[in-house]
């Protein structure tokens, strides 16, 4: 300090001007991008340092600069020796095309799809910007890419995740698909905490190399429970791991709230939970996808006089979480049904960390914000849950 009070001393009055002037700017400079970051689209988290949760932004839609694709796409153009992937849609140009351009730099990619969704196709529209239609599956044969269908007869192979040389995980709602991306309401983890990538990478080792899917299913998470930078965190795999079991013991221990946004809501045992804790004083709130709604919980929690709402996104809301207490996230692909619980290949991750549940709560807001409540209900004729078969869970 003494030698940078000596330097400026022996600068002129102009000189120690300008220099105010130019420290002035820089600081200006540096507090707008920090703006600009913080307002780009994408909530990342400070702290734990091995988290970033990302949203998409649906509205208005089919932005194709705004799309949260672009927080993986550098890290796909990034790796250095291998990319494993698995979606159940799969149409995403800008990511199929990431993944044939890292296969010409030599970089070992494996993925893991349903060829029987038939949502590999996207059709070529005036908001897509397409020439001619693009097909996935097409165009990552043409590249000698290896492709695995996960096929439908034991459950549906529902994961989303890539796994970048190991280091970097992305997991979530979110497909790698148009409508996941620029329609529909999802989020999306960046991870990269080596214990949880070596779970993710294990499951991935089983769909892609043991081909075992749904109930043949042996590979759970190899550490269900860890403290990463002292955040507390459960990773668990369906169906080896039965996962509604663990999600009901966290809905019984809310004390203060519970917030959920569910793409597929049908699951009597975790319903019921829910509306155990409102009948014991916790503020349950949630937004289910407007589609099949009324077939599935949400009757019986409107009834129960739980805040549910439908979503207004006029496309899909496509979230799959739980926020309990303003300290704890569920999310994952796993939807709230017993299809997901003992069929399909699923994950989820439970994280008790208050910054990362704000940022849930945010997204949780707006979308219940948006939501529509549920009318032309009679209570009277509103069976229990689980006193009806419940819908299929048709993916997603």
């Amino acid at each position: 300090m003494d030698n940078l009070m000596a330097w400026l001393g022996r600068q002129t009055a102009t000189q120690r001007r300008n220099l105010i002037v130019a420290v002035s700017v820089a600081a200006v400079v540096v507090l707008v991008l920090g703006l600009i970051t913080r307002n780009a689209g994408a909530t990342t988290t400070g702290d734990p340092a091995w988290l970033k949760v990302y949203f998409t932004n649906p509205n208005p839609p089919d932005q194709q600069s705004n799309g949260i694709d672009r927080y993986v796409v550098p890290k796909l153009n990034g790796a250095k020796k291998s990319i494993d992937l698995t979606s159940f849609d799969l149409n995403l140009p800008s990511v199929v095309n990431a993944l044939v351009a890292a296969k010409g730099r030599g970089v070992v990619v494996r993925v893991v799809t349903d060829e029987t969704n038939g949502s590999q196709t996207l059709q070529a529209t005036a908001t897509n910007g397409l020439k001619s239609d693009f097909n996935a599956l097409t165009v990552l044969g043409a590249a000698k890419i290896p492709v695995v269908d996960g096929g439908r007869s034991n459950g549906l192979m529902h994961d989303k995740l890539i796994i970048i040389d190991g280091t970097t995980l992305f997991m979530g709602s979110w497909n790698m698909s148009y409508n996941d991306t620029f329609r529909n309401n999802n989020n999306l983890l960046e991870i990269t905490d080596g214990t949880l990538i070596k779970n993710y990478a294990g499951k991935f080792t089983e769909l892609f190399v043991d081909k075992h899917f749904g109930t043949k299913a042996k590979v759970g998470a190899a550490t269900t429970t860890l403290n990463p930078a002292g955040v507390a965190v459960q990773n668990y795999f369906s169906p080896s791991d039965r996962v509604i079991a663990k999600l009901v013991a966290q809905v019984n221990g809310a004390k203060k709230s519970i917030k959920f946004m569910a793409f597929t809501y049908t699951q009597a045992d975790l319903g019921n939970a829910m509306i155990a804790r409102e009948k014991a004083g916790v503020t349950v709130q949630g937004v289910i996808e407007n589609r099949g709604a009324s077939q599935g919980a949400l009757p019986a929690l409107f009834c129960a006089k739980v805040a549910v709402e439908t979503d207004g996104n006029k496309y899909t809301m496509h979230h799959k979480v739980i926020i309990i207490d303003d300290h704890l996230v569920i999310t994952g692909s796993f939807n709230f049904t017993q299809t997901a619980d003992q069929a399909n290949d699923d994950n989820v991750l439970i994280i008790d960390n208050a910054a990362v549940a704000q940022q849930y709560e945010a997204e949780f807001t707006r979308i219940y914000g948006a939501g529509v409540k549920p009318t032309g209900l009679d209570c009277a004729t509103v069976p229990p849950l689980g006193k009806q078969p419940p819908p299929p869970d048709a993916g997603g």
